[in-house]
Formats: C-alpha cells, sequence, structure tokens
C-alpha cells in the first residue's frame, strides 16, 4: 500500500514554555522529524500570552515541521467529569453527555462544547464515561490563533487523551494493569489513570511547578528568578532550608495523588497503580521521581516520549533527553496518526 505521510505537528501551549513535535513515518515505525520547547517572552516573572507571530516563528524554526496541526486546548473553562450511563446510541450518548455536564455549569446549550470518551462497562451494563467541556468562545479564540499564525488546525485535544496517546506510543499494556501520568505543569498537574488502553480517571490537581519557585523563593528570601534558576540547577539536592521548601508543594501534590487513586479504588472497586510516569517540565526537576516514589510508595519515572522513536543522525540525543518530559504531550499529539 502506497503510505502517504501526513502527519500532525502536535503543540502543547503551556504556562512557562511552547512544546513542539513531529513525527515522520506511520504509526509503529515513527521516525523524529522536530522536537523542540520554547521558554514563553516573560515581564516581570510572568509569562507572555503566546501571539500569532511566535507560533508562526516557532514552527518556521523547526524546518521538518508541518503546518497541519493538533493542538492541547488549554482553555480556563475546561473541565473533566466522570458519568455513568446506561447503554444507548452513540447520538443519544452525545446529547447524554452533553445534559449531564449542564446541570452542574450555568452554561446555555449554544455556549458550551462536549466531547467524551469510553472509560469502560460495568457487568450492569452501565457506560462509564469521562466527559470534557468547554466554553466555545475559548475554543475559536484558540482556533483564530493558529488560523492567524498561518497553521492548519486539524485537531484540539485535552492533555488526558494525550498523555494516554503518549504512554501507547511507548509502553507495552499489561492486561488489568493500571498505569498513572502525571503532567506536572506551571500552574497545575493533570493525572490520569490509564488501564487496557484506556483512560479510566482523571484529575486535575492545583499544584505544580510555579508552587514550588515560589515556596523557594519565599523561604530564602530571593527574587523570582533566583529562585527559578536555583530550582532548576540544584534540584532536590541543595541545602535543608531549600529541600523543605521545594518538599512542601510536592508532598501536597503527592497526597492529592493519594486521595485521588483511593478515590478510584473505591468507586471503580479497582487495585492501585502499579507504574506512575512524571512528564511537564517539572518532571526535570532533578530528585523528583525518587522523592514522589518514597512519598507515594508507586515506583515513579520521568516519562520518556521518545524512547521507541528512530531518532535521524545530527540531532543532539543528549540535548534531547534533557528534554524529553517536556514533550510527552506533544509527542501524544503527534501520535495522533496520520491524517
Amino acid at each position: 500500500m502506497l503510505w502517504l505521510s501526513k502527519n500532525l505537528t502536535g503543540i502543547d501551549i503551556g504556562s512557562y514554555s511552547v512544546k513542539l513535535v513531529a513525527f515522520g513515518g506511520r504509526p509503529g515505525a515513527y521516525s523524529l522529524k522536530a522536537a523542540a520547547c520554547f521558554k514563553l517572552p516573560s515581564e516581570r516573572g510572568q509569562a507572555k500570552p503566546v501571539e500569532p507571530g511566535f507560533l508562526s516563528e516557532m514552527i518556521r524554526s523547526q524546518r521538518a515541521a508541518g503546518r497541519r496541526v493538533a493542538a492541547l486546548f488549554t482553555g480556563h473553562s475546561l473541565i473533566f467529569k466522570h458519568l455513568h450511563l446506561p447503554e444507548m446510541p452513540e447520538k443519544d450518548l452525545k446529547e447524554a453527555v452533553k445534559w449531564e455536564v449542564r446541570k452542574e455549569l450555568s452554561i446555555a446549550p449554544d455556549d458550551l462544547v462536549s466531547d467524551y470518551v469510553l472509560a469502560g462497562r460495568g457487568k450492569d451494563k452501565t457506560l462509564s464515561i469521562i466527559a470534557f467541556a468547554a466554553m466555545k468562545n475559548e475554543i475559536e479564540s484558540e482556533m483564530r490563533l493558529f488560523k492567524e499564525a498561518g497553521v492548519d488546525l486539524r485537531a484540539l485535544d485535552a492533555a488526558p487523551t494525550a498523555l494516554l496517546s503518549a504512554f501507547d506510543l511507548n509502553n507495552e499494556w499489561e492486561p488489568g494493569v493500571n498505569y498513572g501520568m502525571l503532567d506536572v505543569g506551571e500552574t497545575k498537574s493533570t493525572f490520569a489513570i490509564l488501564k487496557d488502553k484506556t483512560l479510566s480517571f482523571v484529575r486535575e490537581i492545583s499544584v505544580g511547578g510555579g508552587d514550588i519557585t515560589r515556596s523557594l523563593a519565599q523561604a530564602l528570601n530571593i527574587d523570582h528568578t533566583e529562585a527559578e534558576y536555583m530550582k532548576v540547577s540544584s534540584g532536590l539536592t541543595g541545602d535543608k532550608a531549600a529541600l523543605k521548601a521545594m518538599t512542601a508543594p510536592l508532598e501536597r501534590l503527592s497526597t492529592e495523588l493519594h486521595r485521588s487513586i483511593d478515590y478510584y479504588q473505591a468507586q471503580f472497586r479497582e487495585g492501585g497503580v502499579s507504574k506512575l510516569f512524571l512528564s511537564g517540565g517539572t518532571a526535570r526537576l532533578i530528585g523528583i521521581d525518587g522523592l514522589i516514589t518514597t512519598l507515594t510508595g508507586i515506583q515513579s519515572y520521568p516519562d520518556d516520549p521518545l524512547r521507541k522513536i528512530k531518532i535521524p543522525k545530527g540531532i543532539d540525543r543528549q540535548a534531547l533527553g534533557a528534554i524529553a518530559p517536556c514533550l510527552s504531550i506533544a509527542a501524544g499529539l503527534a501520535a495522533k496518526g496520520p491524517r
């Protein structure tokens, strides 16, 4: 069969940086075309919003990356909701999901966009569903950003499904085993439990890398820039005062992880999480995997979404490895397959 490569470039716009990944080839035999992480310009310690020119120049600089894009939706209105519904035709299910989501939101039907993934089926023939919903105007705003940048936006995705795609790209699935993906961003973390190639549980946790920087700055009475530099350069290997300050937010994060897993086990009559993979910029923090393992009792690893991808000669593997955990969502978006 003739294979026309029409792969998408995955773009993850975060609160601190923008990540890009582009693959060539086909699912199961991808090769890396481009991978990059661009820190957002900042003012007074605050990152500026992404502008069309920045986005266009970023893609242009990665000559191997195409302008057919799958992007992460980052709107503030995005919510996740776990639902249990009776089996019904797909058309009716879409309407039922939208209705259930609207029960808790004071939003007119025409102002809401919703979608869902099937998380499983119960023995009582009910459907376990994870619903996603967001304000229509926020989605249109993000689409407008890419259009003004001259980009052909083919898909908008949420972080949990992108993490599922990234995990599937590089891992073997053991039947019945629960895996965890924790994407630790600048302002929040996304925790997903994956099982049998399915997204089984999702929760957002309001702890991120920015909390670590602020805690460090406050404890040592230094400014944000100095605290960020210390965090990145030394990680969890500094003196006692620095270590204590940086550990406190990670203890809160681990507590919320425990609560999430306990809820999942009780609500869905499931076992624990076998392995936890850490992604996002904070996953690069020196020593974070060991600390999370200690705090949660779950073996934790920095994610490398490119470990099974063919890396062409000429690409600096050491530099690529240094940013690999940042690229998980972008790689998951790119791995949605040729369109």
